[in-house]
Parts: C-alpha cells; structure tokens; sequence
C-alpha cells in the first residue's frame, strides 16, 4: 500500500532542525549505541556479547524477540544488521539529526532484513549465484518483512523508512512514488550503510572488498541508486572514523529506560498488512472447500498451504497430512499423459513459480485408490499487487472418464472406417480419400496415383481350400500392402478380394515400382493356409490427368487392372501419362485469332496433333468414354459423337446446381509426322447439348477440363486451332484483338 512520505525527509544539513519536535532526552539512546564496540568487531559463537544484547534490548523493547528470532533463523543477517545500526547512528550522530528521527533510523537498521525469516535455509546458505527461483524467494523477504512489521509498528514511519530503503534515488528501479529528496533522509542513510556493510564484510558467495573500493562503488551509483551528497559525507566520515570506547556504552546502558522503546509497538491489527497466502476470504474459503475439482495452494517457497475436500478424495491424503508440507512431485507421483516422471527442474508446478507464467497440462497422478488416473491440471501463478509472484494455485479435473470416453469414441471411428476381416480401410473411407485426394492434388498441380489390385482366380482358392483358407489368403495380401505401402499411403479393402491403394505425391514410374514389389512379393511367399502353395495378384496402376475426378482416375485404374487380367495375370499395367504434358499455346497471329469465326453454339473448339496412329487413338478414346462414363451418340469412319451427363463432369460445386449435360464431337484424320511415323490429327468441339445451356457460366470452364483430360488420353503435342466462346456479350473487335493478344500471352 502506497504511503505519503513523511515531512521530516530534508536533507543532512545540519542546520535543519524543523524537522520535527524534540524529543525526551532519555530517547537519544543512539548517543549510546554511536560510541558502541567498533563495526568490524567479530561476533563469536554465533552470539553478542552482553552490551549488544542490551543495546537491542533498549532499542527494541518488546520487539527484540523479532529480532532474536532473526538471530536463530541466520546470525550471519543478524550482525550485519546490528552492524548496520551502529553504523547509522554513528552517521545521524555526526548529522545532528533530531533524537525520534535517530531513534527510528537505529530500529528500522535493526530491523530492515527482518522478512529473511521467511527465506529457506538452502538459499541463505547459498555460496553461489542464485538461481532464479531462489532469487524470488530472496526478493520475496523485502514484502514479507514489511507485512511483519505493519502488523506490530505503532504508525507507518519505521516501516516506511524500510520499505523506502529499497527505492532507487533517480526513481529508475522500483515501483515507488518518491524519489530524490522526497525519499526520507533515513531511509537514504539506510540503503547506503547497508550497501557499504555488504560490500566491506565477508559473505558466504564472495570475499569482502576494502572500504576504498566500497566507497569508489558508492560514488559509481550515486545520483542513481544513492544521494550524492549523502554518499560523500558518508565517504568523509568513514575516512576519519570516531575512536570505537565500549566502556561509555556500558555506562549509558545504566540511566537507559529499556520501557520507553516500547512507544514503536503494539498490537496493529487495523493497520496489517496480513499475508495474502494465508487469508481467504470466508465466501473463497466455501468456494474452494465446495468445488468438485481438487484445488491445491503453494507460496513462493514450495509450501502447501491449501487443500481442499475434492483434493482430499482425489488423492486419499487429508489436509491435515499436507498442509504446512513442501511441495514435491514425488506427494502425488506426478507423470505426464504418457507416464513419464517428473523432476524438480521440470516439474510444472515449480515452473510455474518461477516463470510466472500459467497452463493447462494433461498430467497422471496417484489417485486414492493407489491407482493412476489422468487429470487436467490448470496451474496458475498468484501475484501480488507490486507485481511479486505470491505462488500459484494448482486446479486438478479427473478426466479419465472423459478420456474413456475419448476412447470409445476413437474405437468407434476406427470401426466404422475399417474392414473387419483385414484391419485395412474399408470402401466408404476409402472414396472419402479418393476425393479428398483428387482435389487437393488438382489445385496444387502436383501427382498423385491410385493402384487398384486382386488375388488371381480367389474363386479357385475358396473352391478348393476352403472360405476360411480364402480368408486368411485375403489377411496375407492386406499385410504385405501394408508392408510395402509408404506412411502417407491409404490401403483399402475395395470389395471381396479387390483392393486399393492411394498414393499422394507419387507419380506413375513410382505407383508402378511399388506395384511391383508388392506383387513379387505376393507371388515368392509361401501361403500356409494354402498348403504352402504361393498365390498371385494383378495390379493396375494410374496417375492423375487433367480433368480427373474421383471417379475418372479411379476408372482408369480399373480398366489397367482389366488388362493385366487379359494379359494373363500377375503383371503390373499402367495407363496414363500424368501431368506431364506442357500445355501448348495457340500457335496462330494475332490477325488469324482476330478473325476466326466463331460459332454461337459451340463451347470451345480445339483442334491437336498426337503420336498414336489412328487405331490407337479409336482405342485411347473408348478408355475415355468409359473412364468418364459417356454414351456414344454416334461413330463412323472419321468421327465419333459423345455425351457427357452434367452428373460425371468434374467442378460440379453444388447439390443445387443445374445439370448441363455437353456434346463432344472428335474428327480423327492421319498424318505423317516429321520423322516419317503415322500420326494422327483430331478435331474436338464441345458444345451443350441444347443451345440454352452455354448460358451456365462454369460450362465453359467445365469444357476446358473435358479438353485437357481428352489431350492427355490422347497424348497430344501440338494444337493446331483453337476457339473458345465468348462468356459475356460479344466485345468489340478492339477487345477481341486486346483479349486475344492477352489469352495468348499468358498460355
């Protein structure tokens, strides 16, 4: 809590005595304690001697067993602050500060490092660097020793002088809201002496340095850390110390009243600042004590301070077991989802901690039962309103039912995807890939292949060894598919002894070497439920065309298959040559494009020159026919007339869109090629089958796939005439020739 600074925070200067009333002689015991035993005496045996004792005594009154409690807990943090005060009131004696202001700058130097109660013994017996947690829980007893204080100081200025102790001079550190002169004059005094008794007395992680190099360190950070003018005198006075005379501090102990010390204390309850990881709410306390998830609380040192009912029934340990207990991993054998334990350094509580940072962990923990069970732990940091971690809060949800669940679900799945018989996916996952393939592969441009397989004559295996011979022949062929098969590949159980493989990102030379190996492989094993006979199976193999859909590769898949059956089984056939065809421009001048005639009721028309002789080319389109499921209108010697239903064409977007079924007209001529081989010259226009229907925006579009499927059937190197109809209204024939021009710049 934020605090006005107190009036009386001028400078040194002697000649301010304004800054507060006088107070009763008897008082002024710094007049004692600034002729005390010399600052670089040595304690022995952990403890002070008899005029140390008394001089807390009357410094503290019934507040010295803070004190003596800090002397128990670390003596080494005891002495320096008994060194410390002796060496502030040595320096307010010299200042010639009022008698209260000297009086409450020795008990807040006695008292500054109170909050090191609270700090583990391994990190104050550290002799290293800090780690960073230990390094919070040391930052942590700055806030602990004001809430300590604010809970016995009768007002606010002792533990103002220390809070503002901490404070930098130019303001740059710190979350304070004094600076400069506003800050009390002792509480400047303060973080100087310390600095400078920290600096010049052996610490258990470093030497001690020499009061010369101490002071060259005050003067390094003064107008920063430290006050200027507070740094130099402080410098002068220790270069020209008062001679120590332990006698004269017996001697004030004599006329010295311990009772009026007691004017710094009572009970403060009002003004406390009590423990925020110690004090819950009563509503808190019945919303945390009624919750069905386990809610644990840690503070900055690891210590477990909550735990409520669910916790309790979770875990089988009762509050009373853990309470006032460290936290260890070990307390609830804490894993993660796979079972790994954890260790101190990654363990996310204690991360947590000291990160500050929150999240949300699926963890394994020993439950009451003594058996495992998953939990979802929410761990989040508690910090306090300057920003200090306090702790964290650990939120702890039994999720193994959900994950039973989870599971049932997935074995669910699993089931209605797979083929019971062989494990492999079956047909209706199976078609859920193909198209999802298919798409994926055609927008990006890149290859994909589908192989399509069966045992040669099962029939006769069932016939002659038996269905239950069938079907362990059938669970053999699924393992070696699923052997061969790359990781990205999909095995499919088409139907009887048919199956499937796809295969993203493979083109046909690699489709058509994995065939191969699997069916080696088939036909050199051995089948035991075959009386150790060896089996066989035919493949058929293709890569995607432009064009493709589902349907179409899958289709041309099968017809490959086909021929491996009419060629005698056990062999690999591959149809289609893929996306390798570049796709050819329109070799005509711009004065030819501009006039071309165009004919209304044609789509697109194209004319192309191919390799395959003439009744080759009879036969690539039948495979187009039936791959694309066409009906044939009508054939004769030159040409050949074919529909294709909007149902089978591909870019059908929509359930709603209308069916724009498309006429195909092919005219097939032979040629010599340019080095004396049989050619041949098609022909190819694309129409709707009623002239109404090339209003349908995408049919053009829808035309230009049917081409490009037909130019790689065809094989096709060259095209040779091309018109494409117009979309929108007839341009102008300025547009036409711009367009034209365009069309052709970008093919």
């Amino acid at each position: 809590m934020a605090m006005d600074p107190p009036i009386n925070s001028g400078s040194f200067d002697p000649a301010d005595k304004t800054l507060g009333p006088a107070d009763d002689p008897i008082h002024t015991i710094s007049n004692l304690i600034a002729w005390a035993d010399d600052t670089s005496d040595e304690f022995i045996d952990d403890e002070f001697g008899e005029a140390d004792n008394q001089l807390i005594q009357v410094s503290l009154g019934i507040a010295s067993g803070l004190f003596y409690s800090l002397q128990a807990k670390h003596f080494p943090t005891a002495s320096h602050s008994l060194r410390v005060a002796k060496l502030c009131s040595q320096w307010a004696a010299t200042l010639d500060l009022e008698a209260y202001q000297r009086d409450q700058l020795e008990v807040a130097a006695l008292l500054h490092d109170i909050g090191k109660m609270g700090v583990p013994d391994y990190v104050l017996a550290c002799p290293g660097k800090l780690a960073a947690e230990e390094q919070q829980l040391m930052d942590r007893s700055q806030e602990l020793g004001l809430e300590i204080l604010s809970a016995c100081c009768d007002g606010e200025d002792i533990v103002n002088l220390i809070r503002f102790n901490y404070a930098w001079f130019d303001g740059s550190k710190g979350n304070y809201d004094v600076k400069g002169k506003e800050i009390p004059i002792e509480a400047r005094m303060l973080a100087i002496a310390d600095a400078f008794d920290s600096m010049t007395v052996d610490q258990i992680f470093r030497r001690a340095r020499s009061k010369e190099r101490a002071f060259a360190e005050l003067l390094s950070f003064a107008g920063t850390q430290f006050d200027p003018e507070l740094v130099t005198n402080f410098c002068e006075m220790m270069s020209h110390p008062l001679p120590a005379n332990s006698q004269s501090t017996r001697n004030w102990l004599k006329v010295l009243s311990p009772e009026k010390a007691n004017k710094h204390w009572r009970a403060n309850q009002n003004g406390a600042n009590p423990s925020k990881l110690r004090s819950l709410a009563p509503f808190q306390e019945s919303i945390v004590r009624h919750i069905h998830d386990a809610v644990v609380f840690i503070d900055i040192n690891q210590q477990i301070l909550g735990w409520n009912q669910a916790a309790e029934r979770l875990t089988g340990l009762t509050r009373d077991a853990v309470v006032g207990h460290y936290w260890t991993s070990e307390l609830l054998g804490l894993a993660d989802h796979q079972g790994r334990k954890f260790n101190n350094e990654n363990d996310p509580v204690r991360v947590a901690i000291a990160g500050g940072t929150q999240g949300m962990h699926r963890l394994s923990i020993r439950s009451a039962s003594g058996k495992f069970v998953t939990v979802t732990a929410h761990i989040v940091p508690v910090i306090g309103e300057d920003g200090k971690s306090l702790g964290t809060t650990v939120q702890m949800h039994d999720t193994s039912g959900v994950e039973s669940l989870e599971e049932q679900i997935q074995s669910l799945h699993y089931k209605a995807t797979r083929d019971p018989l062989t494990g492999l996916v079956n047909r209706a996952e199976m078609d859920r890939g193909l198209v999802d393939m298919v798409e994926r592969h055609s927008t990006a441009g890149r290859s994909c292949s589908v192989i399509i397989c069966d045992i040669d004559f099962f029939k006769r295996i069932n016939d002659t060894y038996g269905h239950q011979a069938g079907d362990e022949a059938l669970i053999s062929f699924a393992n070696q598919l699923q052997m061969h098969a790359r990781s990205s590949d999909i095995c499919a159980r088409y139907g009887g002894e048919e199956f499937v493989i796809l295969c993203p990102n493979c083109n046909n030379e690699e489709a058509a070497h994995l065939a191969e190996t699997i069916r080696s492989q088939v036909a050199a094993t051995p089948q035991p439920a075959l009386g150790g006979k060896t089996m066989s199976a035919s493949f058929g193999v293709t890569e995607i065309q432009r064009g493709d859909t589902a349907d179409s590769i899958l289709n041309r898949a099968d017809r490959a298959l086909l021929q491996s059956k009419e060629m005698g089984r056990n062999i690999v056939t591959q149809i289609g040559s893929g996306l390798k065809e570049p796709a050819i421009g329109d070799r005509r001048s711009w004065v030819a494009r501009m006039f071309a005639p165009v004919e209304p009721e044609v789509l697109l028309k194209r004319a192309m020159k191919t390799k395959v002789p003439l009744n080759l080319a009879a036969e690539k389109i039948r495979g187009f026919v039936a791959d694309h499921r066409a009906e044939v209108l009508s054939v004769n010697e030159e040409s050949i007339k074919i529909m294709i239903d909007g149902e089978s064409l591909p870019l059908q977007r929509r359930v709603a869109d209308r069916v724009v079924p498309l006429i195909i007209e092919l005219k097939f001529s032979p040629i010599t090629g340019e080095n004396g081989g049989q050619h041949t010259k098609v022909q190819i226009s694309i129409a709707p089958r009623r002239n109404r229907d090339r209003r349908k925006r995408d049919a053009i579009e829808r035309a230009r796939h049917l081409l490009m499927s037909l130019q790689s059937y065809m094989v096709a190197y060259e095209f040779v005439d091309t018109t494409v109809a117009a979309e929108e209204e007839a341009p102008s024939w300025w547009n036409k020739l711009l367009g034209s021009s365009r069309k052709a710049e970008s093919r």
